[in-house]
């Protein structure tokens, strides 16, 4: 079998871009190779299979995709994020998850499971998630590689702090407006149940990757607020993104 395959980004102006990945380079990394430099910036994207509408998660592998499909042809819909416009009423939700740079990857998994008991819900090349047996703690473990989307190579420190809002676009334009500091030159990204914003801010020298989601409307609302934890964070209730699995 090739360890590489061919990827084909389909945009909304009928252009196309096309470059050979790593079987196990996600779709995020085949995103910043092949598309133009600044086309992700400050972007509600959406990626999905052309022929079944699939919606296709930016950590996929691109190796999986051609298997399941047969090929990585993927379509591309952008939308300018606007940065200003009437303020609208937000408000942060909660804390949603920890993430972690580390450079012994294996022996912390080992340790958040065997030893303090934490589930894994997802564990491949790019990242594991781990949860607590209840599913409302998460943490987020990714290498500490320089080569990787959203990481510096910086080893053994806090990777993105995860915040959920009940409106993202307002969220942006009031960061925008009261902390120009808070830079987020990256691509606001779709996943089933939500919608997440990268960006970075620094206090006293140091920086810290702030990650927004919002909660897509089919996946909101409690009919107990005292169960609002577990089913808010519920990751461990299935795997965490999707996984094409031989059989």
């Amino acid at each position: 079998m090739s360890q590489t395959v061919t990827v084909t980004f389909h945009l909304e102006d009928g252009s196309t871009f096309s470059g050979d990945v790593p079987r196990h380079a996600i779709v995020h990394e085949a995103m910043e190779k092949l598309l133009p430099h600044g086309f992700l910036k400050n972007k509600r994207i959406s990626i999905k299979q052309p022929q079944s509408g699939d919606l296709i998660y930016p950590d996929m592998f691109c190796g999986e995709i051609h298997d399941q499909y047969g090929a990585a042809e993927l379509l591309i819909t952008a939308r300018a994020l606007p940065e200003s416009g009437t303020p609208r009423q937000w408000r942060n939700v909660g804390f949603d998850h920890l993430a972690l740079s580390m450079v012994d990857r294996r022996a912390a998994v080992d340790f958040f499971t065997r030893g303090l008991g934490m589930v894994v819900m997802r564990d491949d090349e790019h990242l594991a998630v781990l949860s607590a047996p209840n599913g409302n703690t998460a943490l987020f473990l990714f290498e500490a590689e320089p080569s990787k989307p959203l990481s510096d190579g910086v080893p053994s420190r806090i990777h993105h702090i995860g915040f959920v809002v009940d409106d993202l676009e307002a969220a942006y334009q009031h960061l925008r407006a009261n902390f120009p500091e808070f830079v987020s030159d990256f691509t606001l990204l779709e996943r089933l149940e939500r919608w997440s914003l990268y960006g970075k801010i620094a206090f006293g020298g140091v920086t810290f990757m702030i990650q927004l989601s919002q909660i897509k409307d089919a996946y909101r609302g409690f009919p107990d607020p005292k169960l609002y934890a577990d089913i808010m964070y519920d990751y461990s209730s299935r795997h965490y993104g999707v996984r094409f699995m031989p059989g």
